[in-house]
């Protein structure tokens, strides 16, 4: 799985150097295996499941792809995970891939797979709609530092190693003091933030963004046609980031208004519309109370989005979201040998 390109660069790099090996490497996307499922593995065959890391964990459409993949009936697997590599001045600072390494390989274990090795693997952060993209110069020397790690790391498996470092025992510790965090972004967090999204008035509506998002769940809608990010949307940065007219947004001032909706007083008020409209008592059981508060979340949240997207179709209502959102400053990233194209490939 791979949003801006980083991902997609460590999987060619490894794959790569198990040709130059002599042996046969074929690089897919994970939501492929919805059309053309993962066969069943061959002997001599290893599987890698390289992703990148959301909230401190492994995103929802990578578990979605181990718990579809056939069963690994002693087969050989690694886990590899890229994570927020950052650089400040001359200082390099990790990322943090939490659980996500340990989650999938525990999934795999349980399949059948044999799990040799996990690697976390810094590269350049690509969260445009929390900061700005590093500059070329760090860009280069963060990734200039991880592909020597990805081939020592997989020409120890191509070896018949293990490799289990120190480093990502330290990173599942962490991540499991972090477990709620990464448990409300499965549950909650991924919702919210796709509901940030809009398109500024710098939008053609060419709908490149749609057709290259790596889950076909941005749409087009409206006359003229502009861009609506619907839920499956994963935050993976593409479409802000390749955009060619810098049209795509996170809406910051809005997100802070979406907040205070799903939250506090419209979930409130569904909460009692539903009880005089239903005739039904208020839950009270603990479990009970959360879903129902959870499903009035969601539901506020895609009343709000679609009122706001309906909003920002006027001019005035546009220009306002967009001069007060961070991102329409920051600098955009997606990783620099890497086109749009490259990812149909």
């Amino acid at each position: 799985m791979s949003g801006t390109g980083n991902t997609l660069r460590v999987a060619q790099w490894l794959a790569a150097q198990a040709r130059a090996r002599g042996l046969t490497a074929e690089v897919h996307d994970v939501e492929t295996a919805r059309v053309a499922p993962l066969a069943r593995p061959e002997r001599g065959d290893l599987l890698g499941v390289l992703m990148p890391t959301h909230a401190f964990t492994a995103p929802w459409p990578v578990l979605r792809f181990v718990l579809r993949a056939p069963f690994g009936r002693g087969a050989p697997a690694f886990v590899l995970a890229t994570r927020a590599g950052t650089k400040f001045g001359r200082v390099n600072l990790p990322g943090l891939e939490g659980t996500g390494l340990y989650l999938v390989a525990l999934l795999l274990a349980l399949k059948g797979w044999r799990v040799r090795g996990v690697l976390g693997l810094d590269m350049p952060s690509n969260w445009t709609a929390c900061h700005p993209g590093f500059g070329p110069a760090a860009v280069a020397d963060i990734i200039g530092k991880a592909q020597p790690k990805a081939d020592r790391f997989f020409g120890a498996l191509l070896d018949g190693r293990l490799r289990f470092g120190p480093g990502s025992c330290i990173a599942l510790t962490l991540g499991v003091l972090l477990a709620p965090v990464s448990l409300g972004y499965l549950l909650m967090g991924r919702f919210y933030l796709a509901r940030l999204f809009f398109a500024t008035e710098r939008c053609t509506g060419c709908g490149l963004c749609a057709r290259s998002c790596p889950f076909g769940v941005l749409k087009m809608r409206g006359t003229p046609p502009r861009p609506y990010w619907t839920w499956a949307c994963e935050s993976c940065m593409r479409c802000m980031n390749f955009c060619p007219e810098r049209a795509v947004e996170a809406g910051h001032s809005w997100g802070i208004a979406l907040f205070f909706i799903a939250h506090l007083p419209f979930a409130a008020w569904l909460c009692g519309a539903f009880t005089q409209v239903t005739g039904l008592a208020a839950p009270t059981g603990p479990w009970t109370l959360f879903w129902t508060r959870y499903s009035l979340q969601l539901l506020a949240l895609a009343v709000a989005y679609a009122g706001f997207w309906w909003l920002i179709r006027v001019p005035l209502f546009n220009r306002l979201f967009a001069w007060t959102t961070l991102t329409h400053w920051y600098r955009r990233y997606h990783e620099p040998g890497t086109k749009l194209e490259d990812f149909g490939k």
